[in-house]
């Protein structure tokens, strides 16, 4: 029975094309080509650009390197003040004493303990204290030698070429440790910190801080000395007519005071004594700053000496009528 619908046609008739799995002669389908990820896709048909940030990231971490250098260097810069200052502090504590309970300060008011001092280094020949300032500090002394105790402290340390070198306060190779030159020439550093002869450094062009601590004593194993500032010149250090330990004749050594007192660079109030006047000279010496090639230097006259083993423990020794004749006697011999 037919199809009410009519007869079937075929896939060809009805024009459609014909699918067959056989490959067609002449014919090359195209290549497929799998779908690029998100991430290489390129962006309007162009390569992706290489980030910058290696370079900086390079110059930051040097950066970071050197702060932390720069940081430790100052850390060690700081550190090495400290050590320097906290170890003469602790030498007064140990070693200096001041007996003025009764508000007097004389020459007999001193306690040094030598021995102990000497037990540590036994270059040591006197103690330097200036009140009113931080100056209180052994001296120590090596025969024609002014470099050592440049760079040694008083326990005979050195931080090396890098830090805060404190050295020693130090009399002049040249001078007698026994104290008895005309000219004592004291050399002192001038630490950024203020310690050490930081004080003296700022004398030179100030008449108030120079009138006010006008008395420096000098304490040692042979007697001790009260001594009174007359002058304050800055010189070159390469200077050859300062470190001069004795003289010839009087005269010379009137000379030589009377150019310290012609170079001065202060006013003393109380006015300085005349050149005659004076027979023997503390010389206290420190860098200028920021010119380091000068010198700052104070000179003292010596005013009173209290020999050591001396019972005198209040008063002027030089009025005290039981010991008046030995004192001046010994001065007049160390002088001679």
């Amino acid at each position: 029975m037919a199809n009410s619908f009519g007869p079937k046609l075929s896939a060809a008739r009805a024009g459609y094309p014909r699918i067959s799995s056989q490959p067609v002669a002449g014919y090359t389908p195209p290549r497929q080509t799998p779908p690029q990820a998100p991430s290489q896709r390129p962006s309007g048909g162009r390569a992706p650009k290489k980030r910058k940030g290696g370079v900086w990231r390079v110059v930051f971490i040097l950066a970071i390197v050197v702060l932390i250098g720069s940081l430790g260097g100052l850390g060690w810069l700081m550190y090495t003040y400290w050590n320097g200052q906290n170890e003469y502090d602790k030498l007064n504590d140990e070693a200096f004493r001041v007996n003025d309970s009764e508000g007097v300060t004389t020459l007999g008011s001193f306690d040094i303990d030598w021995e102990a001092l000497r037990a540590i280094n036994p270059d040591v020949v006197g103690w330097v204290y200036v009140p009113g300032t931080n100056i209180s500090y052994p001296i120590c002394w090596r025969q024609d030698d002014d470099k050592y105790y440049l760079y040694h402290n008083f326990g005979q340390n050195s931080v090396g070429d890098f830090g805060a070198e404190y050295g020693c306060i130090m009399l002049a190779g040249v001078n007698s440790p026994e104290w008895t030159d005309q000219v004592n020439v004291i050399y002192g550093h001038n630490m950024w910190n203020g310690t050490m002869f930081a004080t003296l450094g700022d004398l030179a062009w100030n008449d108030e801080l120079f009138n006010s601590i006008r008395t420096f004593y000098v304490l040692t194993p042979v007697g001790n000395f009260r001594t009174t500032s007359f002058a304050v010149d800055k010189v070159l250090g390469s200077s050859t007519d300062i470190v001069i330990p004795n003289f010839d004749t009087k005269q010379e050594l009137r000379d030589y005071v009377q150019a310290r007192l012609d170079a001065t660079t202060v006013n003393p109030d109380p006015a300085a004594p005349p050149a005659s006047d004076i027979r023997q000279v503390f010389a206290f010496s420190t860098c200028s700053d920021p010119d380091s090639q000068y010198r700052i230097i104070t000179f003292c006259t010596v005013d009173e000496f209290l020999p050591a083993g001396s019972t005198v423990t209040q008063g002027d020794s030089l009025v005290d009528q039981e010991t008046v004749d030995s004192v001046e006697g010994a001065i007049s011999e160390r002088l001679m």
